[in-house]
């Protein structure tokens, strides 16, 4: 028996319940990969909704999603199963009042041989402009879609779910997959105004199937007006090690 003379923090306990790390990540609008979230079409079986867990705006199927995003299992993993080539994205409208400073976590599990490709966007439709996370070849690049910053991280190689992190803050852009992290300084601000945050796709269009791949999505957070990853406020350092926090065991 191992005993410890002292009391543990919040969400030591190994277990990946959301409860554990949910106080940490208040202000988060988070859609996380549980059966209880995630309400499905009766006929297809496809995702018709996926509620974030603890109030925020839902997450539904874009107008090229016609039945297409199910639900995916892999061992214990549970999220939203995309399919190459194929659009079965999910959007949760105006999920950012102000994109100008923003972050988005996703969790991921790519199956071996494929890639991820498009894991989300944060769209700012009227500003004309979006940022994306995409996974190619090993590569794992954030970048906007009028070019202003990219960074780019390397994948570890390796059959296991995966955590990434993404933050804006005015003309700056940030990358973080474990240990690793890349920044990028922009000209001009990158995004602002009002943003739709799109889960597996890009935007409404039902072209660029290219950019449509085959991850297993675990996990969504959206932080509006928090840039984390550029922030050493004790609230955001809380954020990011409870996002890691979940990650460790919900990956055990």
């Amino acid at each position: 028996m191992l005993e410890l003379d002292g009391n543990l923090p919040p969400g030591a306990l190994c277990s990946a319940h959301p409860g554990a790390v949910s106080s940490a990540l208040k202000g988060a609008h988070w859609w996380h990969g549980a059966e209880a979230q995630m309400e499905q079409d009766p006929g297809t079986g496809a995702v018709s909704l996926w509620r974030t867990y603890a109030g925020g705006p839902p997450a539904e199927p874009t107008e090229p999603n016609t039945g297409n995003g199910q639900i995916g299992e892999v061992d214990d993993l549970f999220g939203l199963q995309c399919r190459a080539g194929i659009h079965c994205g999910v959007v949760a409208e105006d999920g950012a009042p102000d994109a100008t400073t923003a972050t988005v976590a996703v969790r991921f599990y790519t199956p071996p041989g494929e890639d991820a490709r498009t894991l989300f966007a944060l769209n700012a439709t009227r500003a004309g402009n979006y940022v994306f996370l995409s996974e190619t070849g090993g590569v794992l690049t954030a970048k906007d879609d009028q070019g202003r910053a990219s960074v780019e991280l390397a994948c570890p190689d390796r059959d296991a779910p995966r955590l990434a992190v993404v933050s804006l803050y005015g003309d700056r852009l940030a990358l973080a997959l474990g240990p690793n992290r890349a920044d990028a300084h922009a000209k001009e601000g990158i995004l602002g105004g009002t943003a739709s945050l799109f889960i597996g796709c890009r935007n409404q269009r039902p072209r660029l199937l290219k950019t449509l791949g085959a991850a297993l999505i675990l996990d969504v957070w959206l932080f509006p007006g928090r840039a984390l990853l550029h922030s050493g406020a004790p609230a955001d350092t809380r954020a990011l090690a409870a996002l890691k926090r979940h990650h460790l065991w919900a990956a055990a």
